[in-house]
C-alpha cells in the first residue's frame, strides 16, 4: 500500500476503527441517504440533453454517468412507484371485445351507462386471446356458483386492473428491442452494433418513463386540487404537447448519437416513436394481457 487507497482496486486501507459498530451504522446511513453525484448528472442529462449519456457511453467515456442500464432500472423504479396514467396499462374493458360482456354480463348491455361495453372491439390480440378470456371467466363463474356467490365481471375487472398495472410496469423494457431495431434501420449508415442502438433506445425509454412521475402525476394532482382550472378541451392539447415533447427527445437523441441533421433526426425520431407505438399495440399489450390473466 503506497497510500490511503489501493492502486489496483480502490479500496481504502482497513484500520481497527472499521471494526466498530459505529462504523457499521455510518455505512448503513450513507448507503440509505447518499446519492452518487452521477445520478443527478445523469437525470439532468436525460431530461435536458437527450442522447448525451448514450453517446458518451458508446464512445467509452463512462465515468461521468450512470450506465444506461442502471439509469433505466432507477427510472423504472420511480415509474413503478406512481399510479399508472398512460395507456401502458389498459383496463380490462379495453382489452376484450363486447361479445364477452354479452355472454358473461348481459345485464350490462341493457343499462344505458354500461351498454357501450358490449360494443367494444378490443385490441389487435383480442381475437386470439378471447378463448383464454372465456376459459378464465367461465372458471371464475363456476367457482363463484360452487361457493354460493354471484359472479361479477366488474369485480374480476378490478382484480385484473390492479395486477395489470404491476405487470405492465415490469414489461416496459419489451419496447426497447423494437426501438433499437428501428434505430438500426434508420441509421444503418453508421454501422453500429445492435447493442449500441439498444443503449440509445434505453435512454429514450427512460425519458418516457420519467413523464408520469414528473409531468402527468403533478398535473393530475393540480387538476384535483383546482378543478375549476381543468377543462375538457385541455386534454387533446396536453396529449399533443406530450407527443411533441417525446418527439423532441427522440430527435435530439438521434442528432447527438448519430450526428444527423435536424430534418433527418426528426424523421429518425418519428420512426422510433412509430416502432414504440407499434410494438406496444402488437406485442406489449398481448404479453401483458396474457401474463396478467395467468398470474391473477
Amino acid at each position: 500500500m503506497a497510500g490511503e487507497y489501493c492502486a489496483a482496486c480502490g479500496q481504502r486501507v482497513f484500520v481497527d476503527a472499521d471494526r466498530r459498530f459505529g462504523h457499521l451504522l455510518g455505512e448503513f446511513f450513507r448507503a440509505a441517504t447518499d446519492l452518487d453525484g452521477r445520478f443527478w448528472r445523469s437525470i439532468g442529462a436525460l431530461l435536458f440533453q437527450p442522447g448525451r449519456i448514450a453517446r458518451d457511453y458508446i464512445a467509452g467515456a463512462r465515468a461521468r454517468w450512470m450506465s444506461p442500464i442502471s439509469l433505466f432500472l432507477v427510472v423504472n423504479l420511480l415509474y413503478f412507484l406512481v399510479p399508472t396514467l398512460t395507456d401502458l396499462s389498459l383496463p380490462l374493458h379495453n382489452q376484450i371485445r363486447g361479445n364477452v360482456y354479452r355472454e358473461f354480463a348481459p345485464a350490462l348491455c341493457e343499462v344505458r351507462e354500461t351498454a357501450g361495453l358490449c360494443g367494444t372491439t378490443g385490441q389487435l390480440h383480442s381475437p386470439l386471446t378471447e378463448p383464454l378470456v372465456r376459459q378464465r371467466l367461465q372458471a371464475e363463474r363456476d367457482r363463484a356458483t360452487a361457493a354460493g356467490r354471484t359472479f361479477s365481471i366488474e369485480r374480476f375487472g378490478q382484480r385484473y386492473d390492479a395486477r395489470s398495472a404491476e405487470i405492465g410496469k415490469l414489461l416496459v423494457i419489451l419496447h426497447a428491442p423494437f426501438m433499437a431495431l428501428a434505430l438500426m434501420l434508420v441509421a444503418w449508415k453508421r454501422r453500429r452494433y445492435f447493442a449500441e442502438h439498444f443503449v440509445v433506445a434505453l435512454g429514450m425509454l427512460s425519458f418516457l418513463l420519467l413523464l408520469p412521475p414528473l409531468v402527468l402525476r403533478p398535473m393530475a394532482v393540480l387538476a384535483n386540487a383546482f378543478p375549476a382550472f381543468w377543462q375538457p378541451w385541455m386534454r387533446p392539447w396536453i396529449e399533443l404537447g406530450l407527443v411533441a415533447l417525446i418527439l423532441w427527445c427522440f430527435a435530439s437523441t438521434c442528432r447527438r448519437c448519430y450526428d444527423s441533421r435536424w430534418w433527418v433526426a426528426i424523421g429518425q425520431g418519428v420512426a422510433v416513436f412509430s416502432a414504440f407505438a407499434l410494438s406496444s399495440l402488437v406485442v406489449y399489450r398481448a404479453v401483458q394481457f396474457v401474463l396478467t390473466l395467468w398470474l391473477m
